[in-house]
């Protein structure tokens, strides 16, 4: 009998000091499995970045993979927080600070390549006996939609998987996955030979695992709270898992922080701060954002855009995309993107006078404008702001607009091109929800480059006085 102890995490989202824990947890396991004769694997089953971390935030994520490497992370799946952000070009840097290709064999390019910096699968050697490891990633339309890739579906694409990693002396299969484990669990019913799907993406707390159509589903939660431990013992000439014992063990602060994991931090640490230090250009005002009214922050960001967007006539761009306005004086690369860490696309679009006036009616709502939204981190939806139009408005109703373009009235069944992103227009702000096939977008351009760039060609910046959304209660 073989002895293969497999460690897992899955939707870190940034916790730094959780996968510290985690690293000291897994040298401590892998250590011990070892002495008695045992194989040990640790693997993360995708979205351990996040934009609440300012070290993946400005890294695009690559930061997060280079210290799960240092926390003696062997194998990632792909997951969903780097792609829809920043596009499939920020999975390259993911794989290059990992220091391979992250696992997933279902996001091809439009040549039918698959995604610079994926795998579809890895050969795991435990002495003699080979287990194949596949990856497999949630096929969001948007994938299709905005960034014009092929993702596949993992029915269609496990069988074929399957049969090549058999071909080259596989016996165990193994999926990391990043779909959900209502999607793993119905990936049981319709393909065979699957004997272990390590998940994520849900944030599930499967423990003791799910036995589903004999195979073995595990996940262990979210946030690095737990690291899942699932324990096999393997019949090494077929490969069939005679026995099996899932766990999820507790990650608290009575666990020390890894010391060899804390240098791979550090070092991540350092390469942000040479980011962070990076000077911007200066402002000769503070550039406030305030929540319940128009701010110089959501002005300089619809300024920004209208700029960005050539042949646009309008701007108009919602408060949330900023965490906190920016300080006086000079302005830091770190500071910005501290500030404004949206990873929403600058958008270019036709809307009718109509339905300028329906989004604008909603903005306006100090209701809508103050929801809270995880979408945002938790962060407020806040005020619209524009540029190149005026509005007055009655805040006890707000469909009472009085809007005007380039000085004249707005005419409703006259279209108008607009500069936004792909965040106003989506199904949880919900105010007007235009499919992104009506939207051109600037791919994989972010807000606050969008912010950086315009800075830098105009600096020094002032705050502009001109009030452009106006309360008129009469």
């Amino acid at each position: 009998m073989i002895q293969i102890t497999i460690l897992h995490t899955n939707d870190l989202h940034g916790r730094v000091q959780q996968l510290l824990r985690i690293a000291t947890l897994v040298r401590h396991i892998r250590s011990e499995v070892e002495a008695k004769g045992g194989y040990c694997v640790y693997v993360d089953a995708g979205d351990a970045e996040d934009t609440t971390l300012l070290e993946s935030s400005l890294t695009k994520g690559s930061a997060m993979e280079a210290m799960l490497h240092g926390a003696g992370c062997e194998h990632v799946a792909l997951g969903n927080a780097i792609p829809i952000r920043y596009g499939p070009e920020a999975i390259k840097g993911l794989a290059t600070h990992f220091g391979k290709p992250l696992l997933c064999a279902n996001l091809y390019d439009q040549n039918g390549k698959l995604v610079e910096g994926l795998a579809p699968y890895s050969v795991l050697s435990f002495g003699s006996f080979k287990a194949g490891l596949l990856g497999l990633t949630d096929p969001l339309d948007v994938y299709k939609d905005v960034f014009h890739l092929d993702a596949k579906r993992p029915v269609d694409m496990l069988p074929g998987l399957i049969a090549q990693v058999k071909e080259v002396g596989a016996k165990l299969i193994i999926l990391l996955s990043h779909l959900n484990s209502t999607a793993d669990r119905h990936l049981t019913e319709s393909v065979p030979g699957i004997d272990v799907i390590i998940g994520g993406h849900d944030h599930k707390k499967l423990c003791p695992p799910l036995v589903a159509n004999g195979t073995i589903i595990a996940q262990a939660g979210e946030f690095g709270q737990f690291l899942g431990r699932l324990d096999l013992e393997v019949d090494p000439a077929t490969g069939s898992i005679l026995s099996h014992k899932g766990e999820m063990i507790q990650v608290d602060e009575t666990i020390p922080l890894d010391p060899l994991a804390q240098k791979s931090v550090e070092e991540e640490q350092k390469r942000v701060q040479k980011i962070m230090r990076k000077r911007v250009g200066v402002l000769e005002d503070p550039i406030e954002l305030l929540e319940d009214s128009e701010c110089a922050a959501g002005n300089l960001l619809a300024d920004a855009l209208l700029d960005r967007i050539k042949g646009s006539q309008i701007a108009m761009i919602l408060a949330g995309h900023w965490i906190t306005g920016l300080d006086k004086g000079m302005l830091t690369q770190g500071a910005l993107f501290a500030a404004n860490r949206s990873t929403a696309n600058p958008a270019r679009l036709a809307l009718s006078g109509k339905q300028i006036r329906e989004f604008m009616h909603k903005a306006l709502e100090p209701e809508n404008a103050a929801r809270k939204l995880h979408a945002l981190r938790g962060g407020a939806v806040g005020m619209p702001h524009v540029a190149g139009m005026r509005i007055r408005y009655n805040p006890k109703d707000t469909s009472s607009l009085e809007i005007r373009i380039g000085g004249e009235p707005l005419i409703d069944d006259k279209t108008y091109i607009v500069a936004s992103t792909d965040m106003e227009f989506s199904e949880f702000i919900d105010y007007l929800v235009i499919p992104d096939e009506q939207i051109e977008y600037e791919i994989p351009t972010i807000m606050p480059e969008v912010l950086e760039d315009y800075i830098r060609q105009r600096s020094p910046i002032t705050a502009h006085q001109d009030r452009r959304v106006v309360p008129n209660p009469t």
